[in-house]
């Protein structure tokens, strides 16, 4: 009879330790503990027995585990090594510490071209992107800019802030080139919207969203003729470097078919401060005194305004006139739906502020995602062009638009009084 020397016994041994240790190192990586030591004994027939041992949670070391085949025989190979049956250790879970990890929002910048406390339409337009900003849950930061210097110097503001991408209109695209190309050359995405359709490629904007503004000339044009005005039209443009507006006198003068289109250009944004071209009423008074001057001259059968506070000043200027002139505007409130209904104007045409605004943060958030996704954002938003169609409405549905909100958004300043508190009584 083969008998198994002490060097195979060592070796034995050692496998189960070996082993053990192994068992020890998984528990570890699940958080859980247990000492375990290995029993060895010689039988009176030569064979070698083999138990495990656990220490329990009182640290006192319970009955040794026998697995099945635990037996080593006496003619055993040498230099081979044999194993038990698995045996189940159990064992205590350590608590793991709790780890709070802070989430930072990230920053995106939204840049219109005008102060929202002093334009209705920017007004909505950067109430909507904020609301979207906080349903995306990212740190939207707001601008407004009376002029291109003023812009490409917000746009310089927010690259100091380390955005991840920032959505801008582009009235005046030249002048925006230079800082856009910067953005992008540190990382960060640009999209674009409202106006400047025709140049969001040229300065690398990724998606473009905005309104149609020469459909909707086009649309005010066939409006006019449909209503069997006659005569030159005047289109009244508010900003003079906005290509957007310009866009929608090129769309007017296309379809218009009762005479000529005759562009005045007033610049109620970077001419004068708002301050000295608003008079008591809201309304931009040196532009009524031109239309007024405009309209005494003669043959002037219309005018389409492109903006809310240009159509305010174009109905004084009309009445003060003393002229039948029929007028149209871009824009909305109740008091452009009420001169519709009650026949003052033909017509308003809605731009949209809130969709432009909330779809400009949402394009942000698409571009965003696609760099997370590790796709090119380039290849897979390819400079699309998302354009609404204006919306037209005539005394017909002028009564369903009017009080389509309860009141405007609230100003900057509003918005402190509030947060200070009022202790004004009734």
């Amino acid at each position: 009879m083969r008998r198994v020397g002490k060097s195979h016994l060592v070796t034995l041994v050692v496998g189960l330790v070996l082993g053990a240790i192994a068992l020890s190192a998984i528990q570890a990586a699940v958080s859980v503990t247990s000492e375990v030591r290995i029993g060895v004994k010689r039988l009176d027939d030569g064979r070698v027995e083999v138990k495990l041992q656990q220490i329990d949670d009182e640290e006192v070391w319970v009955d040794l585990e026998a697995p099945p085949a635990r037996f080593l025989p006496v003619d055993a190979e040498t230099e081979q090594w044999r194993y038990t049956n698995a045996i189940a250790v159990t064992g205590t879970a350590e608590e793991e510490p709790e780890v709070i990890v802070e989430r930072t929002a990230p920053v995106m910048c939204v840049h219109g071209h005008a102060y929202p406390a002093e334009d209705r339409f920017w007004r909505w337009t950067l109430s909507a992107a904020d609301v979207a900003g906080f349903q995306y849950g990212v740190d939207i930061v707001l601008y407004g800019a009376a002029d291109s210097a003023e812009h490409a110097a917000d746009i310089a503001d927010c690259l100091s802030r380390d955005p991840i991408t920032l959505a801008t209109s582009l009235p005046y695209a030249d002048d925006l080139r230079d800082v856009l190309a910067e953005a992008q050359e540190a990382g960060v995405q640009v999209v674009s919207f409202n106006s400047g359709t025709e140049d969001a490629d040229s300065v690398g904007s990724l998606i473009h969203i905005g309104l149609d503004d020469h459909a909707g000339g086009v649309r005010a044009g066939d409006e006019f003729d449909e209503a069997g005005v006659t005569g030159t039209l005047i289109c009244v443009i508010h900003e003079e470097d906005n290509i957007g507006l310009s866009d929608r006198c090129d769309g007017v003068e296309e379809s218009y078919d009762g005479g000529e289109v005759e562009r005045i250009s007033v610049d109620l944004v970077s001419a004068t401060s708002y301050g000295e071209v608003h008079g008591e009423h809201g309304r931009p008074e040196h532009l009524d005194s031109v239309l007024r001057a405009r309209i005494a001259e003669g043959d002037v059968g219309a005018i389409l305004t492109l903006n809310h506070d240009s159509a305010v000043a174009a109905l004084t200027a009309i009445e003060e006139s003393g002229e039948s002139v029929a007028l149209a505007s871009f824009g909305f409130s109740d008091e452009l739906a009420d001169a519709v209904r009650d026949g003052k104007m033909l017509f308003v045409v809605w731009d949209h502020p809130v969709v432009q605004g909330y779809l400009a943060v949402s394009a942000m958030a698409m571009a965003y995602t696609l760099e997370l996704s590790q796709l090119n954002a380039d290849v897979f938003l390819n400079g699309a062009k998302i354009l609404i169609e204006p919306t037209l409405a005539d005394k017909d549905r002028a009564s369903e638009l009017k009080s389509m909100f309860a009141g405007p958004p609230p100003s900057p300043q509003d918005q402190s009084a509030e947060e200070e508190g009022d202790d004004s009584t009734e």
